[in-house]
C-alpha cells in the first residue's frame, strides 16, 4: 500500500456523509501529508462540513464534490468510511479512480478497494492516519497536530470510550511534542457553544423522556426548533450526549428532523450496542455511537426506535 501510494501523484481525499471530526481530522491530516509529500490533493466532501470544525487548518482547502469532476484524479483514498453507500456524492468519483485506498477502523473496506488499512481494535481512524505519517517518514508539524487531535479526541469520546488502547495516548505525546495547543483545541472541540446551539439544547432536554425503566432516554428537535433558535446542523454537536450522561442511563437516542427526513443519533455507554440499532434502520457506526436517517411520523419512529432499545436491555 505504502507503494502504491507513493507512485501516484494525483490524489481524491473522501470521508463519509455527514462528516465527523475523525473524518474531516483524517482528511485534512492525509492532505497535508500526501502535499508534503510532492503530491496534488484536492480534498472533497458529500456533506457540510460541520461550522465547529472549520477552524482546523486547511478545512477550507475541502470542496464540493461536483469540483473535483473534471480533476485528474490517479489515486481516490476514503477515511473512517468503508462502504460505498456512505461515500453518498463522492462514490462516483470514487469509484472511477484508477487506484483506491480505504483507510479506517471498522469493518468492511476490500470490495471497494484495491488497497486496505483497517484495524478493526482502532478507537479512530485518526491513529491509522497518524501511522500513515510516521511510515512515510514525514515529519509532523503544528498543523497537522491539530487536524489528528481532532480525529482521535472526538471519535474517543475525548478519550473517555472504552475502545482507547495506550497507542492512543503514545499518538497524544507526539502530538503535544511537535505543538498541539491542547488547551485551545479542546476548547473549541468540546467545551465551546453557540447561542443558537444553546437555544437549541434547551428545547431538546425540555423534550427529553425517560424509558426502559430509567435506562434509556431520548430527545428530539424539530425543523421548527431550529428554525426559532436559527441552529444549524453546525450548532447541534454533542447535544445528543446530554441524554446519556445522566445516573442510571445506559442509552440514548436524538431525533434531528431535517429535509431528507429524522436524523437519528444514538449513543451507549460501554456494553452496550446502538450499532446493531442503527443497522436494522438503514445507518451503522460503533458500538457505543451511530446513527441512521428514518422517514415518517416521529411518533412511529420514536416508539420503534424505544422498541429497539428496550429489546436490547434486556440482553
Amino acid at each position: 500500500m505504502l507503494s502504491a501510494l507513493k507512485n501516484a501523484d494525483n490524489f481524491m481525499l473522501c470521508a463519509h456523509i455527514n462528516p465527523d471530526g475523525d473524518a474531516v481530522g483524517c482528511m485534512l491530516a492525509a492532505g497535508r501529508l500526501l502535499r508534503k509529500m510532492g503530491k496534488r490533493v484536492i480534498i472533497v466532501s458529500p456533506s457540510r462540513i460541520p461550522d465547529h470544525l472549520r477552524w482546523l487548518p486547511d478545512a477550507e482547502l475541502i470542496r464540493p464534490v461536483e469540483e473535483a469532476e473534471g480533476a485528474r484524479i490517479d489515486a481516490a483514498l476514503c477515511m473512517d468510511v468503508s462502504e460505498a453507500k456512505r461515500l453518498g456524492s463522492a462514490w462516483p468519483l470514487f469509484a472511477r479512480a484508477p487506484l483506491r485506498f480505504v483507510i479506517d477502523h471498522h469493518l468492511g473496506g476490500a470490495d471497494i478497494a484495491q488497497y486496505t488499512l483497517i484495524d478493526h481494535d482502532a478507537p479512530a481512524a485518526g491513529e491509522l492516519i497518524f501511522d500513515l505519517w510516521e511510515k512515510m517518514g514525514v515529519p509532523l508539524d503544528r498543523e497537522a497536530a491539530a487536524q489528528l487531535y481532532a480525529a482521535i479526541s472526538t471519535d474517543t469520546g475525548n478519550f473517555c470510550f472504552d475502545s482507547v488502547r495506550p497507542n492512543t495516548f503514545a499518538c497524544m505525546e507526539k502530538l503535544m511534542e511537535v505543538g498541539l495547543d491542547l488547551s485551545d483545541a479542546s476548547r473549541r472541540l468540546f467545551l465551546t457553544k453557540t447561542r443558537p446551539g444553546m437555544e437549541a439544547l434547551g428545547r431538546a432536554l425540555r423534550s427529553m423522556k425517560f424509558f426502559a425503566d430509567g435506562r434509556a432516554t431520548c430527545m428530539r428537535l424539530t425543523a421548527q426548533d431550529k428554525a426559532v433558535c436559527l441552529a444549524g446542523d453546525g450548532d447541534l454537536h454533542g447535544v445528543v450526549n446530554y441524554g446519556l450522561n445522566i445516573e442510571g442511563v445506559q442509552m440514548t437516542f436524538m431525533a434531528d428532523e431535517d429535509a431528507d427526513g429524522w436524523k437519528i443519533s444514538l449513543r451507549a455507554l460501554p456494553g452496550g450496542d446502538v450499532a446493531s440499532i442503527a443497522a436494522r434502520f438503514g445507518g451503522g457506526g460503533h458500538k457505543l455511537a451511530a446513527g441512521c436517517v428514518i422517514e415518517g411520523p416521529y411518533e412511529e419512529i420514536e416508539a420503534r426506535l424505544m422498541y429497539a432499545m428496550e429489546e436490547a436491555l434486556r440482553t
